[in-house]
């Protein structure tokens, strides 16, 4: 059985590749809630993986590449919330002096701007530290499988798919919700990455403003 179920302190997330993105955001020391916030869209409804309380903005997290329908459900929920939309792509990478291999499509106000994880190793190293570079580099460091899986996990991934999918819905839901719930009142100050993350943001609205 693959697994569809991946355990990450205390949430139960969609996708392996959802736990490194939370990994590289924890690396970053920035706080994130995962699924908090269901959004309509000219595509259906949409629920983007990660919401940065201190930031402002939602991370959705993608395989090799977002399609037209998933950048335009991400436009969408950027218009709704007026939060930037960042969806994060790819296969992170170790690859000195930097991480390569995935990139970083912010959508806001019908405009787009895109990064790559490597050519942020620079801003990291010397304007967030050496603890927050070494572990941005970790994240990079993909590890093996470890070939067989907590008796948890197999559990988890066993009820779940046994779950209708409104079912499944509403239990994940609640999963979240109360995880989101017990982080936040963890919650301590803005972080140095946050600060700049609120003035990349309070660019795209000036941008916004004068368009």
């Amino acid at each position: 059985m693959s697994q569809t179920i991946f355990v990450r302190g205390g949430y139960l997330m969609r996708s392996h590749s959802e736990t490194r993105w939370a990994d590289m955001m924890d690396a970053l020391n920035i706080d994130w809630l995962y699924e908090p916030r269901l959004v309509k869209t000219r595509h259906g409804a949409y629920l983007p993986d990660f919401y940065l309380p201190r930031a402002g903005l939602f991370v959705e997290v993608k395989g090799p590449h977002p399609t037209e329908i998933e950048r335009e459900k991400a436009m969408d929920a950027s218009a709704a919330t007026g939060c930037p939309v960042v969806i994060a792509y790819g296969d992170m990478q170790f690859m000195l002096p930097g991480v390569g291999g995935a990139r970083l499509l912010v959508l806001y106000a019908g405009r787009t701007v895109e990064f790559s994880t490597h050519e942020m190793h620079g801003l990291i190293e010397h304007g967030l530290g050496k603890d927050a570079y070494h572990g941005y580099l970790r994240v990079g460091m993909k590890q093996p499988h470890p070939g067989a899986l907590h008796i948890y996990e197999i559990a988890q991934s066993s009820a779940v798919a046994a779950m209708d999918r409104s079912v499944r819905e509403r239990y994940l839901a609640g999963v979240s919700r109360e995880a989101n719930s017990e982080k936040s009142a963890m919650h301590g100050q803005m972080s140095r990455c946050e600060w700049a993350l609120t003035k990349f943001v309070e660019k795209l609205n000036a941008r916004k403003e004068a368009a």
